[in-house]
């Protein structure tokens, strides 16, 4: 028997007897710390020639069985999906020709996602962009059927095979992977950087959610967070294993895959060169003397950092007649700061600053520890923390509301858009205030403005505090984005409580005794206006229908103008969560008071 009858044997053997299997490789959400799904990579049986992916698909080609072994591959993983109970999304590989392969059986895909029980809106058929396309129409029409099955889209390799846009632009997935070759070194080189951009406002147009691929340094990945992009794959965040992992793992010392908010401390932590407690003095030097780089060693007992080594501290030890002999061989909590600045990975990147600028003991320092429940994270230098500080003040300047200084429009709309594309669940609550027009008629502007600061003031009391997003639109408009599982709700409630106690503070005597005011109409009648109130509209958007802030917009204008109808302060919860054009016909909205 020849070679190659070997090998067609051996595959056409492989896959009547099912003995290909899976490996998930994990995609992870950076932002809010968690796995949204995995990538089947299939695998033939180990020390087999045809163990791995490249040699099974050439000789599949070779003896025209890319169809057969393409089902094949869907059922092994689908069937791992199913036994080992995963959740998220199930992304497999698919070569779009073999979509338009005649003898390509129709509906198997679905049949067996209703047999083994699994929802098509947890499966994404995956293309390669890798292959030439030799008929995009039929392609456009397989799409289709499964789209019509329920099934989601994904391009893969964007930027490096033979159709590119032309192929995002027919498809219109729901997910695109931006290919290896622009993360690697995506830190170091500005022309990736402009092109990533596009591909992130494309997306943005679009309406598909970027997901980056083969992340190796966490360089890379904290490129890709400051750039918008918290979808992320590679070797950095978990490489391809037979059981899935349920959640995301940090690298040591690294945090953005697990923070929660990019302006936490987590996002400057870096491993570090740490010592146990019980190290001898002498073997620090030794480390100290063999990396001039080295200013501050973190003292860990179990873990748990108890204090830090500074370099300027121990060669002045070892710069004097005795120091060597006395404390060569003592252990070096006889040589440590046993008082160093110890902060959560969660703590703002603000309220750190202020802790270090207030402390007079940490003028002179390079570092401190960051911990994640009690353990050592890393070591952060107070340099990067600064200049951070500095670049987030900047940019929130460029773009702060001049009378609050709260966030302006464009945080705003990237807010929305982030968590749209991150698939995140939450809320966008618009507040208004009532009658604010006759009062700044009858009051005056400078007033008014007082009015709108306070409410400013408000609401970051009652949000920020409870770690919300707020932001001003412009005059007496604020928008917040909610987490959905917070207790929004109550804080829509005390909102709405302290306003009506405050806003009496704004008003005379004579005013708020009589609840009101005298003021012109816009048809220039002398009308009563009751004392100014909160309207406060809330949407819950669905992220299969919500693509970008635009989408959301009406439905907030919808929620507020409903809450406006209502007398005195009010929050009004709205049932739509699609743009109208897309929404059921009878759908309808409640509203209570908060």
């Amino acid at each position: 028997m020849t070679a190659f009858a070997f090998l067609t044997d051996s595959l056409a053997s492989l896959i009547v007897q099912g003995r290909l299997h899976p490996l998930f490789q994990p995609i992870v959400d950076t932002r809010q710390g968690k796995v949204i799904g995995h990538e089947a990579l299939i695998r033939g049986p180990a020390g087999h020639p045809l163990e791995f992916p490249c040699d099974l698909f050439a000789e599949a080609k070779r003896i025209g069985m890319l169809s057969e072994l393409d089902l094949a591959c869907r059922e092994a993983a689908m069937r791992a999906y199913r036994r080992m109970d995963m959740d998220g999304y199930l992304f497999l590989n698919v070569n779009p020709n073999v979509l338009l392969d005649r003898q390509h059986p129709r509906g198997c895909t679905l049949r067996l996602a209703e047999k083994l029980d699994i929802s098509p809106r947890n499966i994404v058929i995956e293309l390669s962009e890798q292959y030439p396309i030799h008929n995009p129409a039929d392609l456009q029409q397989a799409v289709q059927r499964y789209r019509e099955g329920g099934f989601l889209i994904a391009i893969d390799d964007l930027g490096t095979g033979y159709s590119g846009l032309k192929l995002w632009s027919e498809v219109q997935p729901d997910f695109v992977k931006i290919d290896r070759y622009f993360i690697d070194k995506l830190d170091q080189d500005p022309i990736k950087r402009e092109f990533v951009q596009s591909m992130i406002t494309l997306a943005r147009g679009m309406r598909s959610r970027l997901i980056a691929e083969g992340i190796e340094t966490g360089e890379e990945m904290k490129q890709l967070q400051s750039m918008g992009i918290h979808n992320c794959q590679g070797f950095y965040l978990g490489r391809p294993q037979s059981t899935p992992v349920a959640e995301a793992n940090s690298p040591p010392g690294q945090a953005p895959s697990l923070c929660r908010h990019k302006e936490t401390i987590a996002t400057l932590a870096r491993p570090g060169h740490t010592v146990d407690i019980n190290t001898p003095v002498h073997r620090v030097f030794e480390i100290l003397l063999a990396n001039s780089k080295l200013y501050s060693l973190p003292v860990l007992d179990h873990g748990l950092p108890v204090g830090m080594v500074r370099r300027e501290h121990i060669m002045e030890l070892y710069s004097g007649s005795y120091g060597r002999a006395l404390y060569a061989n003592k252990s070096v909590r006889q040589a440590m700061d046993t008082n160093p600045l110890v902060v959560d990975w969660q703590t703002a990147l603000e309220r750190v600053s202020n802790l270090i600028t207030d402390d007079d003991d940490m003028s002179g320092q390079q570092h401190f520890i960051i911990t994640r429940q009690g353990r050592y994270y890393g070591l952060a230098s107070v340099r990067d923390l600064l200049r951070s500080v500095t670049e987030l003040r900047l940019l929130h300047a460029r773009y702060a509301n001049p009378l609050t200084l709260l966030p302006g429009n464009v945080p705003i709309y990237r807010e929305i858009d982030e968590a749209l594309q991150q698939g995140k669940d939450f809320y966008v609550a618009y507040f208004d205030l009532n009658h604010f027009k006759p009062y700044n008629d009858v009051y005056g502007y400078a007033q008014g403005d007082k009015v709108i600061q306070w409410v400013a003031r408000l609401l970051q009391e009652v949000l920020v505090d409870a770690g919300q997003f707020i932001g001003h639109v412009g005059g007496d408009d604020f928008v917040a984005v909610l987490d959905a599982h917070s207790d929004w709700q109550a804080q829509c409630e005390i909102i709405i409580r302290r306003f009506d106690a405050g806003i009496l503070d704004f008003y005379s005597a004579e005013d708020r005794l009589r609840q009101g005011i005298e003021a012109r109409s816009r048809h220039g009648e002398q009308t009563f206006y009751p004392l100014l109130g909160i309207a406060i509209g809330v949407v819950h958007p669905d992220g299969r229908h919500c693509h970008n802030h635009d989408d959301i917009a009406p439905l907030t204008g919808h929620a507020k103008r409903q809450a406006k109808l209502m007398q005195g302060s009010h929050c009004y919860v709205s049932d739509r969560r699609a743009p109208l054009r897309e929404a059921p016909p009878a759908a309808t909205e409640h509203s209570g008071q908060q």
